[in-house]
């Protein structure tokens, strides 16, 4: 291996990565010491690895090249160096959530997710960092801190998968496995300047991920709305990821699911809505912008692009109003993020304002299951709109939040105390899960992609939603809007 590759070969998708490795341009042992290299110089000021499993990655990569050598049949990320989000059980490595009281825990076994990950070669390098009990837009938590944003230390990378995002974003991995349940992978990877992936729900098994695992109802739980992500510096790296972990558990019969194949492979055949704004959800000038700079390379590829059809199947407030009940109802398992003090400024905030976020997410945690069986009727009749919308479109454009990566706040207690700026104007920090919740309720993939900077010099992007088992038309899609604008981009103060 030349030293050039060696000072280049982190920064390349984990496509690029993998035909290195299968032409024996570089081997997983090597790779891994690159990455374990620039975690040692560059992590402690980003805070984004928090468990580096050394002598782990070290065996599994000399297997990996040993494996290589004898000519085995190899997986499709066979040798790849990655990490995982904090919140999968990982067999051997300290697993914590951002919880206090498993701080300690090392799973005695991994999370599906993880498994087929392995099987397929990937070498884990480590754990990345999130807000306690994945329960946050910030990475943040009483065990291990915040995570920093690459392109800015003093904001956030977001969250729940800021730290998998500021990895990925830096070159301290190839990519990063999380999940999400509101914008958990997507958010981040804006804030960050990556490709973000939310899958189509229930389509990756989340057994093993907390919540629920460890604990009621244990590991064998799944959690309404969660689903599998990828954070990746790559478009297409997202499908390697996706191939290697989708389909059902093996109790789950005999029936298969495989990744459909995208409605269009080039810009020009793409049926495309935009939804560029809303008065309920405000975007800022840069996110403005991009949306725009989005829609010009559409128009100018031939694409067919409609803004804001008046088929949209649902009323942004109310899709917001409903994803509060149903991911609060979700959280409720999970009691450890509840402690005297962020429950009286949840009980405060509430009292203070009946109609808010706050009373909204204490009616989804108390709710009756009864409540809560009308709630997921109304959800499943909403998704049934989307899959009819799609009929239509193939993919529609969104902003991912009101604009670029905030700055860090210092209230992890009192989620529903805390406002951002969207064009001076003060806004409810919840208001960056609005655009990314839509997905999320109606159970669809979506994909982030970066595509300007913001006046401030921090990455834009904007999303796009797809069909249900829709996950490669929106992939191929943010590929496609890649080559036309550029991609990912090198944090400045890590060229």
């Amino acid at each position: 291996m030349s030293a050039t590759i060696s000072d280049s070969i982190v920064w390349l998708p984990a496509a690029d990565q993998l035909a290195a490795l299968a032409a024996t341009d570089v081997s997983s042992a090597e790779l891994v010491e690159l990455y374990l290299a620039r975690i040692e110089a560059h992590n402690k000021s980003l805070n984004a690895i928090v468990t580096v499993d050394t002598d782990g990655a070290r065996r599994s990569a000399r297997e990996a090249d040993a494996a290589r050598a004898r000519g085995d049949r190899l997986g499709p990320l066979h040798g790849l160096p990655i990490t995982v989000k904090d919140s999968y059980e990982t067999a051997g490595i300290r697993t914590v959530c951002g919880r206090p009281d498993l701080a300690d825990y090392v799973p005695i076994q991994d999370a599906e997710a993880v498994s087929r990950l392995r099987r397929a070669g990937a070498v884990i390098l480590g754990k990345t960092n999130l807000p306690t009990g994945n329960q946050d837009v910030q990475a943040s938590n009483p065990v291990f801190g915040r995570t920093n944003n690459p392109w800015d230390t003093a904001r956030t990378s977001g969250g729940s998968a800021g730290g998998g995002a500021a990895a990925t974003a830096a070159g301290l991995t190839s990519f990063d496995y999380g999940s999400e349940i509101g914008g958990s992978t997507r958010i981040p990877a804006h804030f960050c300047g990556l490709y973000g992936h939310k899958s189509t729900w229930q389509s990756v098994p989340l057994v093993g991920h907390i919540p629920s695992a460890p604990g009621i109802p244990g590991r064998w739980g799944e959690s309404d709305m969660a689903c599998a992500g990828v954070q990746a510096r790559g478009p297409r790296d997202i499908i390697a990821a996706l191939e290697a972990t989708v389909g059902p558990l093996n109790p789950d019969g005999g029936f298969s699911y495989t990744l459909a194949p995208p409605r269009a492979t080039a810009l020009k055949d793409f049926r495309v809505a935009v939804w560029a704004d809303d008065p309920n959800c405000p975007i800022d000038g840069d996110a403005r912008h991009a949306i725009a700079e989005t829609v010009s390379v559409l128009r100018n590829a031939g694409a067919r692009v409609t803004e804001h059809p008046a088929t949209i199947p649902i009323d942004l407030a109310e899709s917001h109003k409903l994803f509060l009940s149903l991911v609060f109802a979700a959280f409720s398992v999970d009691r450890s993020t509840i402690s005297p003090r962020s429950a009286g400024a949840l009980a405060m905030r509430a009292m203070r304002n009946p109609h808010g976020d706050a009373a909204a997410a204490l009616r989804g945690t108390t709710q009756s299951h009864r409540g809560w069986l009308f709630r997921d009727a109304a959800r499943r009749e909403i998704a049934s709109r989307w899959v009819r919308f799609f009929t239509e479109f193939d993919v529609l454009l969104l902003p991912v939040t009101p604009g670029a990566a905030p700055p860090h706040h210092d209230s992890d207690h009192d989620l529903f105390g805390r406002t951002i700026l969207v064009d001076g104007v003060q806004r409810s920090y919840w208001d960056q899960t609005k655009w990314n919740a839509l997905a999320n309720i109606a159970g669809t993939p979506a994909t982030t992609m970066p595509v300007s900077t913001s006046a401030g010099g921090l990455p834009v992007g904007v999303q796009v939603m797809g069909p249900p088992g829709g996950d490669r038309t929106t992939i191929e899609f943010a590929a496609l809007i890649a080559e036309a604008l550029g991609g990912y981009r090198v944090p400045p103060q890590y060229r």
